[in-house]
C-alpha cells in the first residue's frame, strides 16, 4: 500500500516542479520583452540626443538579448 502513496506524492512534487519551471519561463520572457521596449525607448533618446557611446552600449546590449532569443 505504501507504493501508491509514494508514487502519487513523487507525481505531485514532479507536477510542481514542471510548475515552477514553467512560471520562471514566462517571468524570464516577460523580463526580456520588457527590456527590449525599454531598450528601444533609451536607444531613441540616445539618437535624439547624439550619444554615439550610449547608442552602441544600448544596441550591444539589444543584440545581446536578441541573439538570446534566436539561440
Amino acid at each position: 500500500m505504501e507504493w501508491p502513496s509514494f508514487y502519487s506524492n513523487a507525481y505531485g512534487t514532479n507536477n510542481q516542479m514542471v510548475t515552477g519551471l514553467l512560471s520562471e519561463m514566462v517571468i524570464d520572457e516577460q523580463m526580456r520583452l520588457y527590456r527590449k521596449r525599454t531598450l528601444y525607448q533609451e536607444i531613441d533618446e540616445a539618437l535624439a540626443n547624439k550619444d554615439k557611446e550610449v547608442f552602441l552600449r544600448l544596441t550591444d546590449e539589444l543584440k545581446e538579448i536578441m541573439s538570446y532569443e534566436q539561440a
